[in-house]
């Protein structure tokens, strides 16, 4: 069984993803991304063809469904989405046609992300456990998916993106840590170091990649 080397949020900052792995030792460690891979920064459609192929050459690589990948895939598959496609989609779709990648192709791919990785010492979702009878269920805005709300407690470790922080620091009153770390803000992309009983054993962050700084305009 291996350790754990798990990715936060990165939306699309594939120049920092890359520094970012070296770190890895895939020899040694699992890889594990919390989701929002894609949407709000300069390379989402080159994110995505890195990460097929890492599956591909590295099979124990895990993906989670973020809130950004659950908007991708049902605005692809199932229905258009106005808002989304305004705020984010009609610039990722950019980024697509411009690498010449099949966007209907990827949502597909998406869609096959599981939404939490559990053992007995740990789970990994996108965001924290939250205090909701159907928190795995994709849609539910109060779930792991989506929710910004207070976090449960558990005996295992828990380890989540979603909401940025500054920093990526352990909180004992949630036995977990948060490893967005707004790689597309400009501040840094933040991997986390686990061992197989679920002791962490160091924190990367990355900062983020000159070519991967997104205009401020963009998010006014």
């Amino acid at each position: 069984m291996k350790d754990y080397f798990i990715v936060g949020d990165v939306h699309g900052c594939f120049n920092t993803l890359k520094e970012l792995l070296k770190k890895w030792d895939p020899t040694k460690q699992q890889l594990i991304f919390v989701g929002d891979i894609i949407d709000h920064g300069n390379f989402s459609a080159q994110v995505s063809q890195f990460l097929q192929q890492l599956q591909s050459d590295h099979k124990d690589t895990i993906i989670l469904r973020g809130n950004h990948e659950h908007l991708f895939l049902n605005h692809c598959l199932i229905e258009f989405n106005k808002e989304w496609y305004l705020k984010s989609g009609e610039r990722t779709f950019g980024q697509y046609l411009e690498l010449g990648r099949n966007i209907e192709t990827d949502a597909v791919w998406m869609k096959n992300f599981p939404i939490f990785y559990e053992t007995p010492t740990l789970l990994v979702s996108h965001a924290g456990l939250p205090y909701d009878s159907l928190p795995f269920e994709p849609e539910n805005k109060d779930g792991v998916v989506w929710h910004r709300n207070p976090i449960v407690k558990l005996e295992k470790l828990q380890i989540f993106g979603h909401t940025p922080q500054e920093n990526a620091v352990f909180d004992i009153d949630i036995n977990g840590i948060n490893i967005d770390t707004g790689a597309y803000k400009g501040n840094a992309l933040t991997a986390v170091m686990v061992n197989k009983n679920a002791e962490i054993m160091n924190l990367i962050s990355m900062q983020t990649h000159e070519l991967d700084l997104v205009n401020e305009e963009h998010f006014l």
